[in-house]
């Protein structure tokens, strides 16, 4: 189906054109080029980094300090001392592992094309060469473990080498026909450096202080003649040819020295090569398909479009100005696609770009940034049905558990866990340093234990509650109780609080941290809302519980300013951007739920504070108000929104105030960010059915550009799934699959 896949007329010219692969833990971005053909390559555990402690003395005190002068009134004064006195220094960052190059004897070519098929997770290219037809066929298996590409001509013979490159410290050898690379990443990215993203590679001698330890192995199964020259393998007329790669790290959990605790990984490389080898390539792809279209294929989207199929590229260009309601559902499946891709159970939860990234210097370290991108990138695996992808983005947040305990003690002398603005895979979860813009916000162990809390709702998985999801709500909750402030009011408050990543004026000039902000204490009360949810499910009526009952009612409220919009800090204050990319003062209508309809006055200040903010923004950021405008049930409003993401963005640009898509469909930022394609698809869900724990409301926010359509498969709260029909902007049919006996079904159409 032409809304299934990808599919371009010429191969591509930069990384932005190149089509992803993944299994959640390998990634490739292919090229599919003729004469060379580049494979750039990624492992999710190729970071930057080693366990360390970070501390910083003094940093209570200042704390403590801050909180004074923010509570009078002077946040000029209590940021310098933030900044000063709190901030520690940046978090790790993920690398590139390198590229795999094939060299072929080829020149002139025709009839090219090469499609990323979505529905199969197969990636395949084509052309005709000195009368034979060249086809390539790529995909990355999650059973096996490897990538696997096979090259064949119909009607000939082909030659040609393949070297790999690594920008890490590396070597390569060749053994017994099998091309290794061995390596390490930086022991550090120069995190104290003023510089972001990383400034400088830091690699050590100190086996404690090495970075993560890597091996690469690959190797060719053909016809032809394989030969080995100077670490390159050459194959000579072959009539076909498969590839086969493996990768494996010494990494072994956030708290283990990866050369010194690290997991055995050159015999484990080989053994899963050899393993894979040992199966015929019509084998390792039926594998493949079986296991990914299992996930794939539990939702469905049909706008009954019948747009011609052109290339992706020229589609996203006349988007605009065609009639292409297609082009949405390929939003939508490419979306689901890359969730697949690039999280699966074992690998680590996704980053900034999931798990594609060419660059040792990448955007923002490519890390974890929790004040919402990471939170995003999993807002649509429920929705779609997905509930086993989380599973990564739950052993993060174990991980922050542990390693922001210490945190906690020594930043506020709290009990809990609390996670700042980013963390990494060594469980960073320190204040980063620079402005306190971003990195005096302490609000990402609440926003991390919605998810954990949403995984419960859509599962009913009552084990998974008790054993997991609360205990670890229960202590970021402690943290919060721990330094909750009166607020002179009647109120409690954290304080002081930031905006992520606003400003406001002021009289000494700009600053971002103010006595309280409708953020912070959103998150809070959405914790503790789902903290006592969790308590009355399990029957516990302990010290805690009660503790949380009470706060619940004295959680200061958000309060809506004179121009009828939500307060984004505890006063009116005039912002330095009104049209700003962060929305974070509407935490409460989305993620949380904390605002519906009922609650009407809050709803229309809900309306106001978008109007005000405007329709323009980066990737991610126009997804996230997709997802505003669907609780506010304005499709119209919504689509709108998902109409500026499909704006063909050139690679060089770096407006952020217009996000869009590259060639390929990833998210502009710009630069890249994946949290924009994900945050869409959960836009798009939203659009077409929300629920709690009491109603399921169909065709919430239909757009009028939609008025015929199905889908299948979307889940909702309580263990259900849904199939819906419309035609002329009315439901004709709908089954709702599950326990929906106590359950609500509200037909908005």
């Amino acid at each position: 189906m032409i809304n299934e896949e990808l599919y371009y007329e010429k191969p591509a010219k930069n990384w932005h054109e190149a089509l992803p692969l993944g299994n959640g833990s390998i990634g490739a971005m292919c090229f599919s080029g003729v004469k060379t053909d580049v494979i750039s390559l990624n492992h999710d555990t190729f970071w930057t980094g080693h366990p360390k402690s970070i501390k910083k003395e003094g940093a209570y005190e200042a704390y403590k300090k801050a909180q004074k002068l923010a509570l009078k009134g002077e946040y000029f004064e209590a940021q310098g001392i933030i900044e000063k006195g709190f901030l520690t220094c940046w978090s790790q960052a993920y690398m590139p592992l390198g590229d795999l190059t094939l060299s072929f004897q080829l020149n002139k070519y025709e009839s090219y094309r090469r499609k990323l098929d979505l529905s199969d997770a197969v990636l395949e290219s084509s052309f005709h060469a000195e009368n034979s037809c060249i086809k390539k066929t790529a995909f990355i298996s999650y059973p096996d473990d490897v990538l696997v590409y096979k090259i064949e001509s119909e009607n000939g013979r082909f030659s040609f080498s393949v070297n790999i490159y690594s920008p890490l410290k590396s070597k390569t050898s060749v053994s017994n026909g099998v091309l290794i690379l061995d390596g390490e990443c930086p022991g550090d990215a120069d995190t104290k450096s003023p510089h972001y993203p990383c400034n400088s590679l830091v690699y050590s001698d100190d086996p404690e202080e090495k970075g993560v330890l890597f091996r690469c192995a690959f190797k060719v199964i053909t016809d032809g003649v394989v030969s080995e020259n100077k670490n390159i393998i050459e194959i000579e007329n072959a009539s076909y040819a498969v590839l086969l790669l493996a990768v494996k790290t010494s990494y072994n959990g956030f708290d283990k020295f990866p050369a010194v605790e690290g997991r055995e990984y050159k015999n484990a490389c080989i053994n899963t090569l050899n393993k894979a080898s040992s199966y015929g390539f019509d084998e390792l792809l039926n594998r493949h398909i079986a296991d990914y279209s299992a996930l794939y294929s539990r939702v469905s989207l049909n706008l009954f479009d019948n747009s011609e199929p052109i290339p992706t590229d020229e589609r996203i260009k006349r988007f605009k100005k065609a009639d292409d309601n297609g082009m949405y559902e390929l939003l939508f499946n490419f979306g689901r696609y890359l969730l697949i891709a690039s999280s699966r159970q074992g690998s680590l939860a996704t980053n900034l770009q999931g798990i594609w990234n060419n660059s040792i210097k990448p955007p923002w370290n490519s890390n974890y940034t929790v004040n919402i991108n990471t939170e995003m990138n999993y807002w649509c695996a429920l929705p779609c049905n997905l509930p086993e992808l989380m599973q990564p983005l739950v052993e993060l947040i174990k991980t922050l558990a542990v390693s922001g305990e210490a945190t906690a003690k020594e930043f506020y002398n709290a009990g809990g866990f609390v996670v700042h603005h980013n963390t990494d895979i060594w469980g960073y979860t320190a204040p980063v340093q620079g402005s306190a813009n971003w990195g005096y916000w302490n609000g990402a162990s609440g926003w991390l234990c919605r998810s954990l809390y949403e995984l419960y709702e859509y599962t009913l998985d009552r084990v998974y509650l008790e054993k997991t999801a609360y205990p670890l709500m229960k202590k970021a909750a402690q943290f919060y109780l721990d330094i909750l402030t009166e607020d002179g009011n009647g109120g409690l408050i954290i304080s002081p609080a930031t905006s992520p990543e606003n400003l406001f004026k002021f009289d000494k000039g700009t600053a971002a941290l103010t006595k309280s902000t409708a953020m912070i204490n959103s998150i809070v009360l959405d914790l503790f809302v789902n903290c006592k949810k969790c308590c009355e499910t399990l029957s516990v009526n302990d010290d805690f519980y009660k503790q949380i009952c009470e706060s619940i009612l004295k959680v200061k409220p958000l309060v809506i300013g004179e121009n009828g919009a939500i307060l984004e800090w505890n006063e009116p204050l005039e912002e330095t951007d009104i049209h700003h990319r962060h929305v974070s003062h509407l935490y409460a209508l989305h993620p949380a739920g904390l605002i519906t309809k009922k609650n009407k006055e809050l709803f229309d200040a809900c309306r106001k504070t978008l109007e005000i903010r405007g329709d323009d923004g980066t990737g991610w950021s126009l997804a996230w108000k997709v997802n505003f405008w669907a609780r506010l049930l304005d499709g119209n409003r919504a689509l709108s929104l998902i109409d500026k993401l499909l704006t063909l963005v050139s690679p060089k640009s770096a407006n952020y105030r217009k996000g869009g898509v590259y060639p390929n469909l990833f998210d502009a930022h710009p630069p890249f960010q994946i949290d924009g394609n994900f945050g869409v698809v959960s836009g798009m869900c939203e659009m077409l059915l929300q629920s709690d724990s009491k109603n399921i409301y169909l065709l919430p926010a239909l757009p009028n550009k939609w008025p015929n359509g199905s889908v299948k498969g979307l889940a909702a709260r309580g263990g259900i799934t849904v199939d819906v029909c419309w035609q002329n902007g009315k439901i004709t049919d709908y089954s709702v699959h599950g326990n929906s006996e106590n359950l609500n079904i509200v037909l908005c159409r």
